[in-house]
């Protein structure tokens, strides 16, 4: 058999085949670096589903997928609370592991799906995608070059309806570490978190509130994070599942302002989409001594694609991964302070 070595594809597997596992598998067919090879749920008519869609094959536990000789790595698009088992399990196996974020819903879970990975010798890369966007890539770079004098607050906000969607009784959506702990923030307020720690730096303290109030899951629905970086700057993260979906970012400088803006309607994630996030996003600068906003030209790319492109690459031409388990690990201790500062009333220091 060949190895990944002397492969020009790498050979993955798919494990969590809800709606998600769309947007991942549609990509994985897109790439020219990897073949599907094999899926599992614990769902059987998921597993036919996406056999059937990709022209894969099905396993009948996650065990039996890791243990497939031919197999690279897995793409892992389970709940949270799932994993640190799922990783600990392919690693032992040598098998290397794209987590779709965050990479666990705990600090332990997550530096252990660390351990693991490094004693194994493999890739552990996490999915977090937002940053690959094209006008986060454009921010970072204005940012580091002065474009905008020193960086002195930021303010993000990414929100979505789907959250009316959520079923009550769906394990995945208590608000514990079983489930969804941080409601809003922890599934998608974490691509603002990741985003923020890439442009400007860890963040030292955050203050936060939470609260449930309309959504039918009983999780936190809506919330608001405060917090400062190391570096001085000071910054604003809300995260909410009740909302018409938003996702924009305001970075204010000393000599000029940023606003990034994506305008992209909710939908499911098992339909097509026609436009990618590159296309639907505005990034507009404003300068002291202006009101005008000048438009900046966006280079555009498919971030999932360049993404999942990396994992094969990581494990074909032993590339270092982007996000990687320590830098991921970044965004959940934002979180994991956040939802301590939620429950106590009063600032949380990060653990970095």
């Amino acid at each position: 058999m060949a190895t990944s070595a002397t492969r020009n594809k790498v050979r993955l597997g798919m494990c969590g085949l809800g709606s998600f596992s769309y947007v991942i598998g549609n990509t994985v067919q897109r790439s020219k670096k990897i073949e599907l090879v094999t899926c599992f749920d614990p769902v059987a008519e998921r597993r036919a589903a996406t056999a059937a869609r990709y022209g894969c094959a099905m396993e009948d536990s996650y065990e039996a997928m890791v243990k497939r000789a031919d197999l690279d790595g897995v793409l892992l698009v389970s709940p949270n609370a799932f994993h640190r088992e799922q990783t600990e399990m392919a690693a032992a196996h040598g098998k290397h592991v794209y987590v779709e974020k965050p990479i666990a819903n705990t600090l332990d879970d997550g530096r252990r799906m660390i351990a693991a990975c490094e004693k194994a010798g493999v890739t552990l890369l996490i999915g977090h995608v937002h940053r690959r966007h094209a006008a986060n890539r454009k921010v970072k770079e204005l940012v580091d070059s002065g474009a905008i004098g020193k960086p002195i607050m930021v303010e993000a906000n990414l929100s979505s309806g789907q959250g009316w969607e959520l079923k009550p009784d769906e394990f995945r959506w208590r608000d514990d570490d079983s489930g969804c702990p941080g409601g809003a923030l922890m599934t998608i307020g974490v691509h603002q978190a990741d985003t923020l720690n890439y442009i400007f730096g860890p963040i030292k303290t955050v203050f936060s509130f939470f609260t449930h109030k309309h959504i039918p899951a009983p999780v936190n629905d809506i919330t608001t994070t405060i917090f400062k970086f190391e570096s001085g700057i000071l910054g604003y993260l809300g995260a909410n599942f009740a909302s018409p979906r938003t996702n924009w970012m305001q970075v204010y400088g000393t000599e000029a302002n940023l606003t990034r803006t994506v305008a992209r309607p909710d939908r499911q994630f098992d339909t097509e989409r026609k436009v990618g996030p590159d296309e639907s996003t505005k990034l507009e600068m404003v300068k002291k001594g202006s009101t005008t906003p000048e438009r900046i030209e966006l280079k555009i790319g498919d971030p999932m694609l360049e993404e999942v492109d990396e994992f094969a690459d990581c494990i074909l031409n032993g590339r270092k991964a982007e996000t990687d388990g320590r830098e991921s690990l970044k965004a959940l201790a934002l979180i994991r302070a956040a939802i301590e500062s939620a429950k106590t009333g009063l600032p949380v220091n990060v653990e970095n």
